[in-house]
């Protein structure tokens, strides 16, 4: 049983290649595992219950996102709505006290405008026309600003007394005053209460 040298060198190499070979072989050994299905079926389990927990937690934030947006969504439409209706409300409130307070201005500055003479033919008498200077003198002193102040305040007191209300209190007064003079016509929305 005589070795030859040549014989142990091939013993070498072929120890050398089976080593190679052995180290090549893992890949290929893989891929015959999963040809045959038995080497990552746990592998592919943990990958079906990774998949199924990172979508049950996409669906819940989602989910969660969802409501967030339904519920600013549901907030923002009942400010809208209560915005709206008070809008409604105060509109309701104030354009008849507006409209009304405009005319008093408007015909106060207009009679006010008019020459002495016809100021005396239209009034009769000195008083009354001292009572309309006063009035127009009274009602030029109220700013717009100052009026809607006004308004303001006698919304947020529950049953204010008439007199204390400028806003109600002159155009009475301006009514009452053209009444007195037959060659007047009183519009008709100065007589209206609102």
């Amino acid at each position: 049983m005589g070795f030859s040298m040549k014989g142990s060198e091939d013993v070498k190499g072929l120890a050398a290649s089976l080593g190679d070979l052995q180290v090549d072989a893992s890949p290929s050994r893989e891929k015959e595992i999963d040809w045959l299905g038995n080497g990552d079926d746990a592998a592919t389990d943990d990958d079906v219950w990774d998949d199924a927990a990172i979508l049950d937690r996409d669906w819940a934030h989602r989910k969660n996102q969802f409501v967030k947006m339904g519920y600013r969504d549901g907030i923002t439409e009942g400010q809208k709505d209560a915005a709206q209706e008070g809008f409604n409300i105060g509109f309701g409130q104030s354009v008849h006290v507006g409209y009304k307070w405009g005319l008093v201005r408007g015909i106060t500055s207009a009679l006010d405008s008019l020459p002495d003479s016809l100021k005396e033919k239209l009034l009769l008498d000195s008083h009354r026309k001292g009572k309309l200077e006063g009035l127009h003198n009274s009602v030029q002193a109220i700013s717009s600003e100052g009026a809607l102040r006004l308004f303001h305040e006698s919304i947020l007191q529950d049953n204010p007394p008439p007199e204390e209300n400028r806003l109600q209190t002159v155009p009475n007064d301006l009514l009452l005053l053209l009444n007195e003079c037959p060659d007047v016509q009183v519009p008709e929305e100065l007589t209206r209460v609102p």
